[in-house]
Order: structure tokens, then sequence, then C-alpha cells
């Protein structure tokens, strides 16, 4: 066995997996961020029973830094250390100028903290002999996977709510020792005429659960297009109730662009009536087509995420004569007094908080850290414009580091199933100790 690794070292390519006690370490790892950032949303450590707790995700993506570090199998992007540097350089200006200049400073240091700690992950990636490793496909599984128990947790709980009458069905939160439990403010438990919205029971509201699912939708269409899956993430993702999902949905079946878009959107359209036909009645989903009414009421969950905020930037936007450029500062948004309610999705926060330079930077940083071919373009649409107009989700953890193990820490290929030529050595960029001492880094 050790001939052969030796063998393939030779002609430079990667030893498989298995044979990599280090590789077998990170990939341990990587699980333990991705259910974090799914199964586990509702835990925290918070050992004071204090308002804010440590998210499983924020702790286990350190440890996978950290892990693959020691192991010698990350590397620097010079590309994203660059932009993430400005980013901060662009949130320390707007800070200092709100801190020096404005009449009230409504900006917040912790808030710096948080987003100085919560991008820092992104400046790394995975070695570059990852990429002979099908990596991209092995994390991609994964997720599949756990979307698929997740679906299946999300439809026993809602036929469940036909028996159990318990609390514990959509919220176990109470019973979880105060030491151990994320913090509070999330509708998890919404009612849908005499039923209840399922959560996937372990997720912390059916908004988040149903862009799971979407996610792992598309997933599947952009790979092995298991009809059996996808039938069972669908009826998941109908239970929830949720527009998040079915807008997820919508703009990642939208990529590639072609003929195939139209047949699929053809399909999809054919199969929701059939289902609405079916099942409307006895599932109440009438209440999820008349959702689409919401955006002209402004008690309504769509028009305070999306409408509100508009209103927001419209109102304030250009009050001073920097904040169109570079905003009110770091967590200003929050602190905002206006006579109406409002969500904060990141393209809001970005644009009050950090100005049109702010937006434009941390758009172009996230942008970089999707740019890998190995995953297919529909997923990593769907993931930038989750980020980016579906939620808060500027400040995180679950959606930041998902998006990074499933894309931003693959190694750059060319194309999807590329492999380094025997007699062109590729030009490996350094390990992090050695990253000061080289002038050449992965992309």
């Amino acid at each position: 066995m050790s001939g052969s690794v030796e063998v393939d070292r030779a002609m430079n390519k990667p030893p498989p997996i298995g044979q990599s006690k280090e590789r077998a370490v990170v990939r341990a790892a990587i699980v333990l961020v991705l259910l974090s950032c799914t199964l586990l949303e509702r835990f925290g450590l918070n050992p004071g029973g204090g308002g804010y707790a440590l998210k499983p995700a924020m702790f286990s993506i350190y440890l996978l830094v950290g892990v693959a570090v020691i192991a010698r199998q990350l590397v620097l992007s010079t590309e994203r250390l660059l932009l993430y540097l400005v980013c901060l350089g662009v949130v320390v200006a707007s800070m200092l100028i709100n801190l020096n200049v404005a009449d009230v400073d409504r900006s917040s240091m912790s808030s710096f903290l948080l987003l100085a700690v919560m991008y820092l992950p992104f400046v790394f990636v995975l070695k570059q002999d990852w990429a002979g490793a099908d990596h991209a496909n092995w994390v991609l599984e994964v997720f599949a996977n756990i979307a698929l128990f997740s679906a299946m947790a999300g439809i026993a709980q809602f036929a469940a709510q036909f028996v159990v009458r318990d609390a514990w069905l959509f919220d176990f939160t109470s019973y979880l020792p105060e030491a151990i439990r994320a913090q509070s403010g999330f509708n998890t438990v919404i009612p849908v005429g005499s039923l209840y919205k399922s959560n996937g029971f372990f997720y912390r509201e059916p908004s988040g659960f149903s862009f799971i699912m979407a996610l792992a939708i598309v997933l599947e269409v952009g790979r092995d297009r298991r009809w059996w899956r996808i039938a069972c993430l669908g009826l998941a993702l109908l239970l929830t109730y949720s527009g998040t999902g079915l807008l997820a949905l919508f703009i990642g079946l939208l990529f590639p662009f072609g003929l195939k878009t139209l047949s699929r959107y053809v399909a999809a359209m054919l199969l929701g009536g059939l289902v609405l036909w079916s099942f409307g009645d006895a599932l109440n989903l009438s209440f999820t087509v008349s959702r689409v009414g919401e955006f002209s009421s402004e008690r309504s969950s769509a028009y305070i995420r999306y409408i509100a905020p508009l209103r927001l930037l419209n109102e304030t936007m250009a009050q001073q004569p920097w904040s169109f450029w570079l905003g009110y500062g770091p967590g200003s948004i929050t602190r905002t007094s206006a006579d109406f309610l409002f969500h904060d999705p990141t393209w809001a926060k970005l644009l009050y908080e950090y100005g049109l330079v702010g937006f434009l930077s941390f758009v172009t940083f996230f942008v970089m850290a999707l740019n890998r071919p190995n995953v297919p373009v529909s997923a990593r649409v769907t993931l930038f414009f989750a980020w980016l107009i579906m939620g808060g989700h500027l400040l995180s953890p679950e959606m930041n580091y998902m998006t990074l193990v499933l894309v931003g820490l693959m190694p750059w290929v060319a194309s999807p199933g590329l492999r380094p030529q025997a007699s062109v050595p590729p030009r490996s960029p350094p390990t992090v100790h050695a990253a000061f001492r080289s002038a050449s880094c992965a992309p």
C-alpha cells in the first residue's frame, strides 16, 4: 500500500482520502460544521444564561480552521485576504467618521468585532491536492443526506401533530438546560389554520427549514436527480408554508440559463398545480398561495422583509454627506428609531451601515468565495441570493459557514472533474505556516 502511495506522489497525484489521517480529521470537522448549521441550530453555549449564546456553527468553524491549520491542510487565499482587509477598512472608516462627525453616533464596537471574527475563516481554502480527492462530491453528498434526514423529520413532525399535542413537538428549546440553549426571539411555532407549520423539528423557524429543503432540491436537480429524494424534499418544503424556500427554489432553478430552464419551470408548475389540486384543501395549501398579497400589508412578514427596508433607506441614506458612501457604522441599523417595523436583510444592513462602498466590498468578497466551478452554479446562485436578500444573514454563522464548507473552502479547479496532468506539475500554494514566506497563494 505504501508503495502505491509513493507512486501516486511521484506522479503528482494526491493519496486517496482514506489513507490520510489528517484529511479524515478535517472531514470529520466539516461534518460537524454542517450539523451545527442545520440540526444543532437550537443549541448554544450559554453558561451565564444571558441573552447571547455562542452558536455551534461559530465554534465548529474555528475548530475546523484550527484542526486544518495544524494538519497543514489549509492555505491562505491572497485575493480573499486582500478583500477581507478592504472590507474591514471600510467598516473602520465608517465607524470613525460617525464617531467623530455625526451628531448621534449609533455604531457599535461589538458589532465590528463580531463582523471581523465572522468572516475571518473565509480567507482560507483547502490545499490544491484536495481537488483530486473528489472532495466536492463528498461534501455535497453529506449535506444532501442531512437534508434528507431533516425532510423526513419535518414530514413526521407535521403528521404527528394530529396525534401529539405536546409543545415539544414544535419547540423543544425550553426543555434544554440554559447553559446549552440558544437565544430566543425566533418564530418557531407558527399556526396555519388549525395546524402548525413544519419547522423540521430541529430548526428554529419554518423559513430556515424551507431554505434547506430548497437548496437540497436545487443540488439534486443539478447533480444526481434522484427523484424520490426530490419528492421527499418537495413535500417537506410544502409543509413549511414558507415563501423563503419557494423563492430560493425559483431562483435556483433559473440556472444555468438555457432551454432546459424552461422545461424545468414547466415541469415544476405542472407538478405544483397537481399537488395544489390534489392536496390543497387537506393541507390548507391555499395559505401559501395567498401570501403573495402580504407585500401590500405593512404588518406582514413579506412587507417587513422586503418593502420596509427600502423605505428606511429612502428616508435615511442621504441624510449626511458621507452616509450614502460609508453609512452610519456597524450595528447602527438595529439602533435606528423608525415609525415602522423593518427587518435587516443583508443588502439593507450593508447599505445602511457601510454605504455603497461597503455594500460593493462585501458583495465582491462573498462572490469571490462562491467562485468554485466544481459546485453547480444553481446552488452557488441560491446561496448568494439567500445571503443577500432572504434574511439578516450578514452576521448569521449558519448561513455563512454552510456556504463556506459547501463552496468556499473548495480548492480551485478550472472546471468540474479537471485533474492535474502528471507531465506538468501544478504549482502548489504554500501552507498557512509558510504563507508569509511565499508570494504564491491559492485564489
